[in-house]
């Protein structure tokens, strides 16, 4: 089907009147060789013919193809150089006498083809309305003067000629790729404007690609700070359907405190014009559940300069944050993860923005690059960026490829030590005896509570269910209470009681340990499960202890509560859920 299709498109009436007048040319060569005016001027009329005709025949039989077009082209620059160079040989006095309007005729229609050439590898093919004209009143004009009548049409035409040729020049100039049948300037200036229109949609549908599918949150709010546009892993975040969320002001889904604090720096950005570093929000979701966020805001300017609103990448970091407040490891471990969450959040965050606006970059280059091409053809080399143009055109490809993959390397280096951070995860499925756990504990640090206090007390809850859990890390806990309790007494006549018991409302185990110690300021009381948070730097304290076994607990699907006063002490409340496959 296609082959015959083919053949039907070369093989058309148009086509072959074209192809009869490029037979012509060798047979005036040769009567203009010979010295038979009469025959070449026959033949030069009926090759007007043709060309007049073939044309109008194509649109009437709706045979217009691009090929068609290109072998009418070839065969207009062969008749023009054929015609040209036969009037020398038969008439070289009239060619003298005309010698500006020949070779005005000769570059009019030369010097298009040329710069075609160059820039797409083609001939022109465009057929403007002006070239047709001029063509036709050319060849009348020339034959009429060959034929030993006034040169005057001749004359008139040839500036329309001149015309065409620039106007040519003037597409060619315009169009960054070929393109067939382009009647006037206008229709090209109005084909470069789609394109260019489409291109901006392209990136723009780029854009919004990327948006969709980064592993962050984007958002547009106007100067008010009501959503104008986000992608979909922003309504992830915050649970909203995209309707819901659009128009929505971002204090609607931020506590009082931390609405301020966004004002503030939406305010410093406005007044600034200078884009935020990274800064952390809490945000309330739609259920009601607090997330952390860590966000950039920039200003948003309209054509003319003038702020309309802000943009903004938001990552969610509320896992990190937890995984930060969970810490257990040993001092090391804990140092090494509080280093790794810091590297993850000063790299990842400019990372992020090497890796969303590399390729929106490198797009950018390259619509640029046949502009500075045709500079470059028509000026010669220049300095770009302090580099010839000729080298930088080799090198900027390499350099935004060089950009993309080590921005990738920097992600799978952070993904590797986070990877690293989080191994040793224990086994919390075993069923645990809270009772011998803290039985097991006591005989450990019998030691340091007979030289710690005279008033030590035990009370075992009876009929206790088991927990799931891990025995050894729970009595971490435990050890670890009693330590800090015995280490609380100002003097052994302090008592430390320690008890376990059940809440049957909620189906928990509780562990208590209450001392008569110097007791937690309200202020301190907040921080004492933060790494490295201590009230014990006299005694050696580093602030992991707490922090160790705040994180076992929750390991366990449990929780610690703590109370204190100063003077009078402190008691501590782990709460485990008990194991109901057990019960």
């Amino acid at each position: 089907m296609t082959s015959n299709t083919t053949e039907a498109e070369i093989l058309t009436l148009a086509n072959i009147m074209t192809s009869l007048r490029l037979v012509f040319t060798p047979l005036m060569l040769y009567f203009a060789w010979i010295g038979d005016s009469t025959l070449f001027i026959s033949l030069f009329a009926l090759s007007l013919v043709l060309g007049f005709t073939d044309g109008l025949i194509a649109r009437r039989l709706n045979q217009v193809t691009e090929l068609g077009g290109k072998l009418d082209s070839w065969v207009d620059l062969a008749t023009v150089i054929t015609v040209a160079l036969c009037a020398w040989w038969l008439w070289p006095e009239l060619v003298r006498q005309e010698a500006p309007f020949v070779i005005a005729v000769l570059v009019s229609y030369t010097v298009p083809v040329i710069l075609a050439f160059l820039k797409y590898g083609r001939l022109t093919s465009y057929q403007t309305w002006t070239t047709k004209l001029s063509l036709v009143l050319t060849s009348i004009g020339l034959l009429l003067a060959l034929m030993g009548g006034s040169q005057w049409l001749f004359e008139l035409a040839v500036p329309i000629l001149v015309f065409a040729g620039i106007e040519e020049i003037a597409i060619t100039t315009i169009l960054p790729q070929w393109q067939f049948k382009v009647p006037t300037i206008w229709h090209a200036i109005t084909i470069e404007r789609e394109r260019a229109k489409e291109e901006v949609m392209e990136s723009e549908e780029k854009l919004r690609t990327v948006l969709t599918n980064i592993e962050d949150g984007y958002f547009e709010v106007d100067l008010t700070g009501n959503l104008t546009f986000f992608n979909p892993i922003l309504c992830k975040y915050l649970g909203y359907t995209e309707a819901e969320l659009l128009g929505m002001n971002n204090q609607q889904f931020m506590t009082p405190e931390t609405a301020a604090e966004a004002y503030k720096v939406f305010n410093e950005v406005y007044r600034t014009g200078k884009p935020t570093q990274a800064f952390d929000w809490d945000v309330i979701t739609k259920d009601g559940e607090r997330r952390f966020v860590e966000t950039s805001v920039s200003l948003i300017r309209d054509s003319e300069g003038q702020p309309v609103g802000f943009r903004g990448i938001a990552r969610d970091t509320t896992e990190r944050k937890r995984a930060e407040e969970q810490l257990y490891h040993a001092s090391r471990m804990v140092a090494l993860g509080t280093l790794v969450s810091g590297v993850a959040h000063e790299i990842n965050n400019p990372n992020n923005f090497i890796m969303l606006n590399t390729p929106i970059l490198s797009e950018a280059w390259d619509s640029i690059v046949p502009i500075l091409e045709e500079y470059y053809e028509q000026n010669g080399d220049f300095v770009l960026g302090g580099m010839n143009y000729s080298e930088m055109r080799e090198n900027i490809p390499l350099l935004f490829s060089g950009i993309s993959d080590g921005s990738k390397r920097i992600k799978q280096i952070v993904e590797d030590l986070k990877s690293f951070v989080r191994k040793d995860i224990p086994d919390v499925t075993q069923p645990v005896d809270m009772n011998n756990v803290l039985k097991s504990a006591l005989s450990l640090v019998a030691n340091m509570i007979y030289k710690s206090t005279r008033h030590f007390s035990v009370r075992y809850g009876r009929n206790i269910p088991p927990i799931k859990g891990n025995f050894q890390r729970l009595e971490q806990v435990i050890i670890n209470l009693i330590q800090n309790a015995c280490q609380a007494l100002p003097n052994n006549r302090r008592a430390i009681r320690v008890s376990t018991s059940i809440y049957e409302e909620n189906g928990s185990v509780v562990l208590r340990v209450k001392d008569q110690g110097k007791g937690i300021p309200s202020e301190s009381l907040p921080h004492i499960t933060d790494p490295f948070f201590t009230t014990k730097q006299d005694s050696g304290g580093v602030g992991l202890g707490l922090s160790i076994s705040e994180r076992i607990v929750e390991e366990h699907g449990g929780r610690m509560i703590f109370t204190s006063e100063v003077g009078e002490g402190t008691q501590v409340e782990v709460i485990l859920p008990i194991d109901n496959n057990r019960q």
